[in-house]
C-alpha cells in the first residue's frame, strides 16, 4: 500500500505498499512479468495447485496445497538435510508436490547496509505472539524462528525443525530440531524452548493467534530428549505445518519462563534468526546479521527501520540519500523511475476494503450493507489509491490460485438499484435528503486512519453514499490506535487482511465466529460476523488434506461472503517498492517481491547489486 497498513501477517496488520489505479488481471500478469517476475513464476502465483503425489509427505510449493499428505501408509517422513554452519545452508530437499525440491546453498559474506522507511507507530512491539501489523511481523520473522519457515512462493521449508514424522493417522508429528542453534545470547536452543512457546500459546491468556487452533486441536506436546519435540493432536489438522512457520515462533525459556510478555522482550526480542536488534530508539530500530546463524547468512549487514510514515516524506529521503527503500506510488513517483530508481513488485495475497462492524442494528440488515457497496464509487477509489492491482470482488486474492473464486458476478456501481434496496428496507429520504427509518436517522461513522491514503478512500466512500442519503461522519483516528479501534465498535473502517499462506488459515481467522477482539489475539474477525455454515465448513477443511475438496470448500465459503458481505471488498494491491539506484530487493529469484508480505525476506535485499 503506499503506503497502507494491513492487518494481520498484513492488521497489520500492514501491507506497506499502498496501491493507485487497478489494472485488468490479464495486464496485471503482464506488468509482472515485464518487472522481471518470469512467466513461470506467474504461473506459480495464478496456476491450479497440484496434489500431494504419490509421495508420503508433502509440502506445498504453491499457496494453499495442505502442508501435510495422506500417508500411503505407516508413517509419513519428511527429511531435508541439516544446516552446514555459519555462513552458509547445506541443500535441503522438501517435498513440493510429490517431488524433492532441493535448493542449493549460497555462501554469502553480508556487506553494507540498507535504510527503509517504516512506520515506528507499529513496530512499537516486535513480540510475535502480540504484534498486530504485518510490518511488526515481517521484522519479527527475521528475529524469531519457527519450527518450519516459509518460501518466498508461500511453500514451506524447514526451520529449526530438520525434519518432521508424521503418523499414518495424521496425529502425531515428531520433529527433529536442528543441532547447534543458539539464541541471540548464545544459550542452546533445545526441546524445552518449543514446549515452553506451544504452552504459552495455548494458555488462556495467551495473545498468539495461534490459540484458538491449539485450543481446539492440540492434545499435548512432549519432549522425550533435547533434540526432539513430539505434537499429538485430537484430530487431524491439515495447515499445521503452516501455523508453526507463520503465528509460532519459537521463544526462549530462559528470558521468558513465568514472564511471557516481558516489555523488554516485546521491544527488542532475542531470538535465533538471521537477524537481530542492535538498538532501538524513537525514530529508528536497527537490525544486525546474526553471525552464528545456522543458515545462510543476509546479503546485507545491517537494515535500518526508519520512521517515515507519509509518501512525500519517504520520497523526499530517498531523493536526499537519507533512505534506500521505501514504498513506491506511481502517481508521484514516475520521475524517480525515468531516473533509473529500480521499482519491484509482488502480487499481494491480502484483500484491502471497507470493515462493517456487524454489532450496529443498522448495518445488521444485508440490505443495508448491499447497497452501501452498489453506491460505492470503487472506479474513483482506483484512480487515486490502487495501481498495479486488481479490483476484488472476493476476499481471496488471484495469488492463490484455484482457491481464488472466479465465478463471482463482478461488482458494479449501481447507484439507482442501492437506492431501491434501502427503499425496500424501509429507509425513506426525509426533507434534508438523508434516510430514515421509524424516525431514526441512516447515520454511521466512519473510522479513518490520519494517513492520507486513508482520509482519500473514506472521503470518496462519504461522496459516494451522501447522494443516496447516508449520512456518513468522518472520525480520524491515529494508525497506532487500530487494534483498539477494531476491537471496539467503530460501524466502519478501511484495512488490509492477508490470508496468511494457507488462505483456509486466513478464512478461519477473519470469519470463523468468536466472542475474542482482534486485541486479545487469535482472531481478525472485527466485523463480529457469525455464520454457522462458514464455522463448519471451515472445521471440514481443516480436517481433510484433499486439494479438489479443499478448493471447494474455499469457493463455497468466497459465495457466502459474497452474499453475506461483512466486509466491502476494494482490492487485491501490489506490493511495490522503490529503491536507490544499485540495490536489488529479489526475493523470488525471478525478480520481484514475495506475495507473503513487504519485506518478509528481507535477508535477500542486497545493499549492493
Amino acid at each position: 500500500m503506499g503506503s497502507t497498513s494491513e492487518s494481520g501477517f498484513s492488521p497489520s496488520s500492514s501491507d506497506s505498499v499502498m496501491a493507485r489505479a487497478v489494472m485488468s488481471r490479464r495486464a496485471f500478469v503482464k506488468r509482472i512479468v515485464a518487472v522481471g517476475v518470469s512467466a513461470a513464476a506467474v504461473d506459480a502465483l495464478l496456476a491450479a495447485c497440484g496434489g500431494g503425489g504419490t509421495s508420503p509427505t508433502s509440502t506445498t510449493g504453491v499457496a494453499g496445497t495442505p502442508a501435510v499428505a495422506s500417508p500411503a501408509a505407516g508413517s509419513a517422513s519428511t527429511k531435508p538435510a541439516s544446516g552446514a554452519g555459519p555462513t552458509a545452508a547445506a541443500p535441503s530437499a522438501v517435498q513440493v508436490g510429490g517431488a524433492a525440491s532441493t535448493v542449493a546453498a549460497e555462501k554469502v559474506t553480508p556487506t553494507g547496509q540498507i535504510i527503509y522507511a517504516s512506520r515506528m507507530s507499529e513496530l512499537t512491539t516486535l513480540h510475535p505472539f502480540a504484534a498486530r501489523f504485518t510490518s511488526a511481523l515481517a521484522v519479527s520473522y527475521h528475529i524469531n524462528e519457527g519450527l518450519t519457515k516459509f518460501a518466498p512462493d508461500f511453500g514451506i521449508l524447514p526451520g529449526l525443525a530438520t525434519r518432521w514424522d508424521v503418523s499414518g493417522d495424521q496425529l502425531m508429528f515428531t520433529f527433529t530440531l536442528r543441532p547447534g542453534v543458539k539464541w541471540h545470547d548464545g544459550q542452546p536452543l533445545t526441546a524445552k524452548d518449543v514446549k515452553f512457546t506451544l504452552d504459552a500459546a495455548v494458555a488462556s491468556d495467551s495473545k498468539s493467534p495461534a490459540q484458538p487452533t491449539l485450543q481446539t486441536y492440540l492434545k499435548s506436546v512432549e519432549t522425550p530428549n533435547d533434540g526432539t519435540v513430539v505434537i499429538t493432536l485430537n484430530k487431524p489438522y491439515s495447515p499445521l505445518l503452516t501455523v508453526l512457520a507463520e503465528q509460532l515462533p519459537i521463544l526462549p525459556i530462559h528470558l521468558l519462563d513465568g514472564k511471557v510478555y516481558d516489555d523488554q522482550f516485546s521491544k527488542a526480542p532475542i531470538g535465533t534468526g538471521p537477524y537481530k536488534v542492535k538498538e532501538r530508539q524513537t525514530s529508528f530500530i536497527t537490525l544486525e546479521y546474526n553471525p552464528d546463524y545456522w543458515g545462510q547468512l543476509p546479503y546485507t549487514s545491517r537494515i535500518i527501520l526508519r520512521d517515515a510514515p507519509e509518501a512525500s516524506a519517504q520520497q523526499a529521503g530517498l531523493l536526499a540519500g537519507e533512505l534506500d527503500v521505501v514504498s513506491y506510488v506511481p502517481t508521484t513517483m514516475q520521475n524517480l523511475k525515468a531516473q533509473n530508481y529500480p521499482v519491484f513488485r509482488g502480487l499481494a495475497g491480502s484483500v484491502h476494503g471497507i470493515n462493517l462492524d456487524l454489532q450496529n442494528p443498522i448495518l445488521q440488515d444485508v440490505k443495508v450493507r448491499r447497497a452501501l457497496q452498489l453506491a460505492l464509487d470503487r472506479p474513483r477509489i482506483q484512480q487515486v489509491q490502487y495501481t498495479d492491482g486488481v479490483l476484488a470482488d472476493t476476499v481471496v486474492s488471484l495469488a492463490y490460485g484455484q482457491y481464488h473464486s472466479d465465478t463471482l458476478a463482478p461488482i458494479t456501481m449501481d447507484a439507482k438499484a442501492a437506492g431501491a434496496l434501502l427503499d425496500g428496507a424501509g429507509w425513506t429520504l426525509n426533507a434534508s435528503g438523508i434516510r430514515e427509518k421509524a424516525g431514526q436517522p441512516l447515520k454511521l461513522r466512519y473510522q479513518a486512519w490520519a494517513e492520507q491514503s486513508w482520509q482519500n478512500i473514506a472521503a470518496i466512500a462519504q461522496a459516494s453514499w451522501k447522494p443516496l442519503g447516508v449520512d456518513v461522519a468522518i472520525e480520524t483516528v491515529e494508525l497506532a490506535r487500530l487494534t483498539d479501534t477494531l476491537s471496539g465498535t467503530y460501524d466502519m473502517a478501511t484495512v488490509g487482511w492477508p490470508l496468511t499462506s494457507d488462505p483456509i488459515v486466513g478464512l478461519n481467522l477473519l470469519f470463523h465466529s468468536t466472542e475474542k477482539t482482534l486485541k486479545d489475539g487469535g482472531t481478525r474477525n472485527v466485523f463480529h460476523y457469525k455464520n454457522d455454515a462458514v464455522d463448519s465448513a471451515l472445521s471440514t477443511a481443516f480436517a481433510t488434506t484433499d486439494v479438489p475438496r479443499r478448493v471447494a470448500i474455499v469457493r463455497q465459503i468466497q459465495q457466502t461472503l459474497y452474499d453475506d458481505l461483512p466486509l466491502i471488498p476494494i482490492a487485491h494491491p501490489a506490493y511495490q517498492l522503490i529503491a536507490k539506484p544499485g540495490l536489488t530487493l529479489d526475493e523470488t529469484g525471478k525478480g520481484g517481491l514475495s506475495s507473503i508480505g513487504p519485506g518478509f525476506f528481507m535477508n535477500r535485499w542486497r545493499a549492493k547489486s
